[in-house]
């Protein structure tokens, strides 16, 4: 019997080895090879000069992929960062999520290319499959769709129809202008205006080639776009990237990047159910069009629809995990939930990953108001306070240390911030500012200010289609200020109604105040909370990998 037992014991202790060890090698969490990285392709030339081709055929491969609906496919942004990178696959894979590594390497010699690509199990470190190409450069066209149709069968990927078509359409027949497109589109990711112009120059000389280059359309409609959005271009560049866009629709009607320029240009000309219209149609084409995604996304969070919003914002962090601009939405998605501590959280990580510091200023702005509408008042004046370090002159910080101190109750203070605000003569003082002047006694200034409020608010319901749910509650707020409680509970319903269900400002806020002692304070509250479990039921039904607080 002792030794049965000894027996039994020795081979649960190595069971129990076998399967909770690591023998070395680091498991991939939630494995699932339909989950695929692009890294890099390696360039093997000897000199450099032609790298932007190897991520040419790396971006080629890699949108190829995405408009396979059974993929997974990570975002461009979040596999560039590993060009050279010293870590193992795994290492890659776990950090990324993915369960499919694709690589390669290229290599050109005069007019022949050879391209390697293999296709790796990140978990098992074994290969799917590989092939070496050794072609003629205008060859390069049909590899990649080689390589897109044989990882779909190494996969047993189902491909559709209509991804088959997307895959094999050829986008030039000219050799030299998809150089200058790949020179383009490698100048474009740079994402700085010097480069932003080289890569406007690239497209127009591919197009000068290939008149029929519906890419190179829809790229320099991109650009266009971008010089507008991040480089202070001028507006009626829209109206450009929207000729251009229609242009290369005409030539190939199922172009996602044409869609999607299009999309852009008319949510910044301020249209945007057409931009929903086109952001949907190039999601449509290519279901893993991450920036697409996120940008439908955010137009839903513009219009309240949270749940909605919520399902394409985490979809778009999915693909591009690590991409600033998709943390930064998932904080304000949150904020909008109410979900205070997923927001700061999601905040705190845009701001630990970014290198070059360019959304320090927004995020500090938004740190501090996530912490004012938690009551949190020294940590929300830490980060007004690293604004005004960065610069002392801007007067939006200045509004927002008045906004902090009116919460906060002390209202000297509150005016002395809001005053250096004013001091820039394209501010105008807001009933914030009245609010301040009642609190210590300058009772006819701040009459005038209420009085020029409401009429401004009026005009701005009576003449705007598309009017935003908060300005509903910036109007009751008014009201209960002016102690007109019944108009201040109909336009805090109203705001209700249009999905405004922010209750940290409703609660933290001084403004409401004179409402507090009414039983209709507590039953619009109620009401709010209502429209919260409603969405974070939604939620959970839609995303449920990602966690909804109560």
């Amino acid at each position: 019997i002792e030794i049965i037992i000894q027996s039994l014991l020795i081979l649960g202790l190595l069971f129990t080895i076998y399967f909770k060890v690591d023998f070395g090698k680091k498991k991939i969490e939630n494995h699932n090879n339909m989950v695929i990285a692009v890294l890099p392709f390696t360039d093997f030339n000897e000199t450099k000069d032609n790298q932007f081709f190897a991520d040419g055929i790396t971006d080629d491969i890699l949108t190829q992929l995405s408009k396979i609906s059974d993929f997974k496919v990570i975002s461009r942004t979040s596999v560039m960062k590993y060009k050279n990178s010293k870590l193992n696959l795994a290492e890659i894979a776990k950090e990324l999520g993915a369960g499919s590594i694709l690589e390669g390497s290229v290599r050109t010699s005069g007019n022949k290319i050879r391209i390697v690509g293999q296709l790796i199990d990140a978990s098992s470190d074994t290969h799917l499959w590989s092939e070496t190409y050794d072609r003629e450069l205008n060859d390069i066209f049909k590899i990649q769709t080689e390589i897109s149709e044989k990882i779909a069968e190494a996969l047993n990927a189902k491909l559709l129809p209509i991804e088959k078509e997307l895959i094999e359409t050829n986008k030039t027949d000219n050799f030299d202008a998809y150089i200058y497109y790949s020179k383009g589109r490698h100048e474009y990711f740079n994402f700085s205006n010097d480069e932003n112009e080289k890569a406007i120059e690239f497209f127009k000389k591919a197009i000068k080639i290939d008149s029929n280059y519906a890419l190179a359309f829809a790229g320099l409609a991109e650009a266009l776009v971008q010089k507008v959005l991040k480089y202070n271009g001028h507006k009626e560049l829209y109206d450009s990237s929207i000729t251009l866009s229609s242009k290369a629709l005409t030539i190939n009607s199922k172009l996602p990047e044409a869609y999607k320029a299009l999309a852009t240009a008319h949510k910044g000309l301020g249209n945007e159910d057409a931009a929903i219209h086109y952001y949907k149609r190039a999601i449509a084409l290519n279901p893993n069009y991450w920036d697409a995604i996120l940008n439908y996304g955010q137009i839903l969070l513009t219009k309240n629809k949270y749940d909605e919003a919520f399902y394409w914002i985490s979809k778009a962090h999915n693909l591009a995990p690590d991409n600033i601009v998709g943390l930064i939405s998932l904080s304000m998605v949150y904020k909008a939930l109410n979900c205070y501590s997923n927001s700061i959280d999601w905040a705190n990580k845009a701001l630990a990953l970014q290198t070059n510091q360019t959304f320090n200023a927004f995020l500090n702005s938004h740190l501090a108001d996530l912490y004012l509408n938690t009551g949190d008042y020294s940590n929300a004046r830490k980060y007004f306070k690293k604004n005004v370090e960065l610069d002392s002159t801007l007067s939006s910080y200045w509004y927002l240390g008045g906004r902090i101190e009116i919460a906060a109750g002390n209202y000297g203070t509150a005016k002395k911030y809001l005053d250096k605000y004013l001091s820039d003569k394209n501010n105008y003082p807001e009933y914030y500012y009245a609010f301040v002047l009642l609190k210590i006694g300058k009772i006819d200034s701040a009459k005038i200010i209420l009085e020029h409020e409401l009429n401004s608010y009026k005009t701005y319901f009576e003449t705007e289609k598309q009017t935003l749910n908060f300005y509903n509650i910036a109007f009751a707020e008014i009201y209960s200020i002016l102690n007109d409680k019944d108009k201040a509970f109909d336009w805090w319903e109203k705001g209700i109604t249009e999905n405004f269900i922010d209750i940290k400002r409703i609660t933290q806020y001084p403004y409401f105040e004179n409402l507090k002692n009414d039983t209709r304070y507590v039953k619009l509250l109620e009401s709010m909370k209502t429209k919260i479990r409603e969405f974070n039921n939604k939620i959970k039904e839609s995303s449920p990998e990602f966690k909804i607080c109560n």
